[in-house]
């Protein structure tokens, strides 16, 4: 009684964190704060506008989401793998129904190695159920953005970008300590965010 130790979600694996967002909200939250850069990065490699990008960027988080609740550690597939391949088959599939585009083609690359049992497939959604995952994780964001100061905004964008905390707090005339405290306010309120809308 009283010695259950408070786990460090910072520390844990991407797989071990799969495992435990099924029963655990602030595992979901550090994976998202982990996959964010590279949703940001490919959203901008696929999209050909600014409006696009961050349309490609929100259907990145809901294939994330995706990858977190269907993961299955005994494929014998790591979570990076999966969880890229679900972020670029959403997008792909997403720019596919737009452009018209062969989505063969166009995501030869990027799922080559997406090979969990064999039977995998991209599943091609109505587009009723794709305007509401939108409409939520739309919703999503901008209670994440809605919910940081100018500061912890600022703090979070250059942590994204794969700064140090060393690198931000020289950048924005700070201390470590400053920047720590503002990472660790982002991560609670995303958290906070994540808990609402589950």
């Amino acid at each position: 009684m009283g010695n259950a130790k408070k786990i460090d979600y910072t520390k844990l694996n991407d797989e071990n964190l799969a495992d435990l967002s099924k029963t655990d909200k602030n595992a979901v939250s550090e994976l998202v704060l982990r996959y964010a850069l590279i949703i940001e990065y490919k959203a901008k490699a696929y999209g050909q506008s600014p409006d696009e990008a961050a349309d490609l960027s929100q259907e990145g988080l809901v294939g994330l989401i995706r990858a977190i609740q269907t993961f299955d550690r005994s494929k014998r597939i790591k979570f990076s793998t999966y969880a890229n391949a679900c972020i670029t088959n959403r997008m792909l599939s997403s720019i596919s129904k737009i452009n018209k585009i062969n989505y063969n083609e166009a995501s030869s690359n990027d799922v080559e190695d997406f090979s969990v049992n064999g039977n995998d497939q991209v599943n091609f959604e109505s587009p009723e159920s794709i305007f509401l995952e939108q409409e939520k994780y739309r919703e999503f964001i901008s209670h994440i953005s809605c919910s940081l100061t100018d500061l912890e905004r600022t703090v979070f964008n250059l942590y994204l970008e794969e700064k140090t905390y060393r690198q931000i707090a020289d950048e924005l005339s700070l201390s470590q300590k400053a920047v720590d405290n503002a990472m660790q306010r982002v991560r609670k309120k995303l958290k906070s965010v994540i808990k609402n809308k589950n």
